[in-house]
This record gives C-alpha cells, structure tokens and sequence, in this order.
C-alpha cells in the first residue's frame, strides 16, 4: 500500500484576503512600477472584498458575474405656458434733495475676504469610475456546477472560492502564487481593469465524487469536458472532503514517506501531479482496477488521464471532493 505525498510537504493555503489593505505611498499618477496613469492615480483606491470580489468577477476569474444596477433616466421636466392679460404702467417722477455732506468728513468701506487653500486631508481623491464600488448584483455563470462548489462561495466574504480565483490572477500575471492581497497584486489588479485584461483561460472546476464507482468530472465553464475512474484514500488516510485550491504542480515527481504499517516506500516518476490539500493531490498511478478507495489520500488515475487532466488544473484551480 502506498502514499502519495511529497518529500517536503507545502503548507495548505488559507483564504486570507486582507479585509483592510494599506497600501504603500506612491505619487499621484505614478504606478507601483514607476509608470504614470493618464487616468489618474490609482494607488488612492481603497481595498475592500467586495470590490476584489466585482473586479475579479468582471475579469472572469470567479465563476460569477457582477450585473451593474441599470439606472432610471432622469424625468424630463414638464413645462407649462400661461397668459397673463395686459398690464397698465403708469409712470411717476420722484424729486429727491441730496443730503449734505460735510467735507472734512469721509468714509471708508474696505471689504477683505481671505480664502485659505484646502488642506491635503480635504482635497477630494479622484480615480477611474471604473474602479469604483458599484451598485449591482452577482450571479452564477454556470449555474449547473455542482451545489457542492456553489455553496462555497458569498459576495464579501473571505473564501475558498475567492482564494482560488485571485491564485489564479496572481499566476497569469506573473506575481508569487499565495492566495493573499498585497499591494503589488491589488495595483495589478487595478491597472487589469482599467486595461480590460480578461482570464486568458476557462474558469475549470475539478468535481471528485467518492461514491463507488469514484470518478473525476472536468468542468470547463459550467460544462463537463471529461471524465475518469479515480482511486481516493481508504478509511485510515482519507481524501480530504471540501472545496481546495490547487498550489503546487509538478510534471514528474519521486514520492515518498511511510506506510500505514510503518514500512517506506519510495515511487519514482509520478507523473502528472497537482497538489491541492496538503499532501493530497491528483496524478497518474498504474493500478489493477480504478473506482474505489485504494490511496492514502491522493486521486489516482491512469497516465494518459493525469496527462489530458494535467494541463487544465493551473494553480488556483478549484477541486471539490464529495
């Protein structure tokens, strides 16, 4: 019997996007790589999660859509005519004796008004409208994913979902692949909207279903795309239940560790492999039969299976086991 775990296991990654995010000070119009926006400076805009929420909607790297609010044209005013019926205007001529001044007396009114300069606390911060929170709603992309994954997900709140979908920014934009705001991912973040720079790639959920016979579905945006037989872990290491993000990946790999009988094993060339839990992780394992708990908690398959699944579980990938 074997496991399937690294030599150094990576700690799991936590959903910990900052509920508050002070950014560092840049100048205003500068960018956090020296570039002046034309639009304005974006370094003023303030982070929430509900705002990381729309923006990474609106780039489609949440399986969700944000809908703005349609907003009522303003009534056009009415306006009414009368007529009034002719006036009389009678003319009259007023006399009036000019009030004698004496010349040794003079008056002086000096009228003096100071306006003092706004502060830097006062003065008001403009950024791109598009940056800003807006009125609206979220709804399901694809909403024949399996409830199992849907129920993880809640606009503004910190998630595995929303976790998964800003690995997933970070790693197109080539920034370090953690799961957690910063003000490098926040601007990038940012700058991507204003630029329209939308997922390159399908929003894909990995569903592992554990009742016999166990099988692994691919869903690329809402649609099944492929599926396999899958071993997951027996009842002493089992496969983690839930919803996880992919944040690890190798082509090849040498396993090894310790049995349940205390015994070590070592298995060269394990291909495929994409952890998602800790030590759990999908890949290829040759293996006599497919279709029920046969791991110690890794999802195995065929070769060829772990190779047409491999290139479709990037980091930040959701994979739901239930």
């Amino acid at each position: 019997m074997y496991t399937h775990k690294p030599r150094a296991l990576v700690p799991l990654l936590a959903s910990s996007t900052l509920a508050g995010l002070v950014l560092m000070a840049i100048p205003a119009g500068a960018s956090s790589t020296g570039h002046t926006s034309s639009a304005g400076s974006i370094a003023n805009v303030p982070y929430s999660i509900v705002l990381e929420d729309q923006f990474l909607a609106t780039l489609h790297y949440l399986p969700v859509a944000f809908v703005p609010a349609v907003r009522r044209p303003a009534p056009t005013p009415t306006t009414t005519t009368t007529t009034l019926p002719p006036t009389t205007t009678t003319s009259t001529t007023t006399t009036t004796t000019p009030t004698t001044i004496s010349a040794s007396t003079s008056t002086t009114i000096s009228t003096s008004t100071t306006v003092k300069p706004a502060t830097r606390a006062q003065r008001v911060v403009r950024w791109p409208a598009a940056l800003s929170r807006r009125s609206g709603r979220f709804v399901w992309r694809f909403p024949a994913l399996p409830a199992a994954f849907r129920s993880q997900w809640q606009v503004g709140t910190v998630n595995i979902v929303l976790t998964g979908a800003l690995m997933r920014f970070q790693n197109v934009h080539n920034l370090p692949v953690t799961g957690n705001m910063d003000t490098t991912t926040w601007l990038t973040l940012l700058r991507a909207v204003l630029a329209h720079q939308y997922n390159p790639t399908s929003y894909n959920l990995v569903y592992v279903q554990e009742a016999l016979p166990q099988h692994l579905t691919l869903f690329q945006n809402g649609h099944p795309t492929f599926s396999t037989l899958v071993n997951t872990g027996i009842a002493v290491s089992p496969t983690q239940i839930g919803t996880h993000a992919v944040y690890l990946r190798y082509t090849s790999q040498t396993m090894s560790g310790t049995n349940p009988n205390g015994t070590h094993y070592s298995d060269p060339g394990i291909p495929w492999v994409s952890y998602f839990y800790g030590g759990d992780a999908l890949h290829g394992f040759i293996r006599a039969t497919y279709g029920w708990p046969q791991s110690l908690g890794c999802v195995e398959m065929p070769f060829a299976d772990a190779h047409t699944l491999w290139p479709q579980t990037p980091l930040g990938t959701m994979v739901t086991v239930g």
